[in-house]
């Protein structure tokens, strides 16, 4: 009780109780209007259209990648120059990333209606048009990014937690109205960018006092630089619970892959509701690390959390998996009730690597992410060889996430890393 006691003391500079549960009360929200969404959405459309919504969902947690990307990069140098009081160089960062980053979405948005006529449509059994609407929410899947990242590092998190809440309240009514009058996958998705828009127009409202670019330099390229390593970490740790929906729904019918997109979405709850913890950590760590301050103790804090979060997903599912199922799906989808639990056991696994490569990513130590490509290749290989059934490849995934999760550790705590200059950006 004694080291709990000394684990959670409160200080002025260590608020990641404070903050994350601020932030957590927040992503709560937005988990809930989300699961009220796949609640409408899994019984309304039905499991084959589901599996198509799911296939979507999956596109955009990959096009999340960049934008992920760019929040952790500005959040990282936002929160740096915060620790330094320098708000010129911050406003100079947030309209130089917009941008630039608002003509690279014109051109990804280009390409991928281009590879949607091309293949996607036809390979991944998904109409055009709802391709399409995928395509266009690029601009703002890029510049969202850029306020959440100033947010993020400026550790508002208050107004980052409603800034989530819009999103999901937006994504959640207008998908309901569109399904409901009859446009089915294609509403679903319409209500996805939907709220990345509105949800972009309050965050400019928002971080308005950083509008104005300054007369003063600022050293793009180590922000390109630390990019790279964050790029490749969260490609692969997106694509772990990416990769197997897309090979489900390839190698299985359309029923099925409903069954395991319902499944994998109930095992990413422990996951999900682990993230705020993740978010208020970085930029925290960040700052520390910025002033050289010794920040170890946030990270055992943080892996506490996480444990007790996970561990309360896991016991529901565990002890209640039947009305779990009932009632975020329904009756239809009863058979996944002896997935789920597992799915949660790998999925809180997933949020311990997460939590430990964002730690990582905040100290400046990137060699870890050799690890983390050799995962997403063994799991596609895996895969494509083992694959005679649901169980076994959420096995397939459990076994690698482990594996993984141990790496993790040894880097972590025995800090062989090799870290990034930690450059001002000045």
């Amino acid at each position: 009780m004694a080291y709990l006691r000394k684990l959670f003391k409160y200080t002025k500079e260590d608020s990641l109780i404070r903050d994350s549960f601020i932030l957590f009360i927040a992503t709560m929200i937005m988990n809930l209007a989300g699961f009220l969404y796949h609640f409408v959405m899994g019984r309304v459309l039905g499991p084959a259209d589901y599996g198509i919504l799911g296939v979507v969902l999956s596109l955009f947690y990959i096009l999340l990648v960049p934008f992920n990307v760019i929040q952790t990069s500005i959040s990282k140098f936002v929160a740096m120059f915060k620790a330094k009081g320098d708000n010129k160089s911050i406003s100079n960062l947030f309209v130089r990333a917009s941008r630039k980053l608002l003509l690279i979405s014109i051109c990804a948005f280009t390409v991928l209606v281009f590879l949607s006529y091309l293949f996607l449509s036809k390979y991944l059994k998904i109409p055009i048009n709802v391709l399409f609407i995928v395509a266009i929410s690029i601009p703002a899947l890029f510049l969202l990014p850029v306020v959440r990242g100033v947010l993020q590092g400026l550790q508002s998190f208050r107004s980052l937690g409603n800034n989530f809440i819009i999103e999901a309240i937006v994504k959640f009514c207008f998908g309901l109205i569109l399904v409901f009058l009859g446009l089915g996958v294609f509403g679903a998705t319409l209500g996805i960018f939907s709220s990345y828009i509105i949800s972009l127009l309050v965050g400019f409202f928002l971080i308005r006092n950083y509008f104005k670019k300054y007369n003063k330099k600022l050293n793009t390229k180590i922000v390109y630089k630390y990019s790279w390593p964050v790029f490749i970490v969260l490609l692969s740790l997106t694509l772990f619970y990416s990769l197997d929906v897309m090979l489900v729904k390839y190698y299985f019918d359309d029923v099925t892959a409903g069954y395991y997109a319902a499944a994998a979405l109930l095992g990413r709850i422990a996951f999900f509701v682990s993230f705020a913890i993740v978010s208020v950590l970085f930029p925290k760590v960040a700052e520390m690390h910025a002033l050289g301050k010794e920040n170890l103790h946030l990270l055992k804090k943080a892996l506490f959390l996480v444990s007790i979060l996970c561990g309360g997903i896991i016991l529901v599912y565990l002890l209640f998996p039947k009305l779990v199922v009932l009632v975020l799906f329904g009756k239809s989808y009863l058979v996944i009730t002896k997935y789920i639990a597992i799915f949660a056991f790998l999925m809180s696994i997933f949020s311990y690597v997460y939590l430990l490569a964002f730690y990582n990513l905040s100290v400046n130590r990137i060699n870890f992410v050799y690890g983390l490509v050799l995962l997403i290749l063994l799991e596609f290989l895996l895969l494509v060889f083992y694959h005679s059934s649901l169980l076994q490849v959420i096995f397939v995934l459990l076994i690698l996430i482990v594996l993984t999760f141990i790496f993790m550790l040894i880097y972590t705590f025995v800090k062989n890393g090799k870290a990034v200059s930690d450059n001002t950006c000045l």
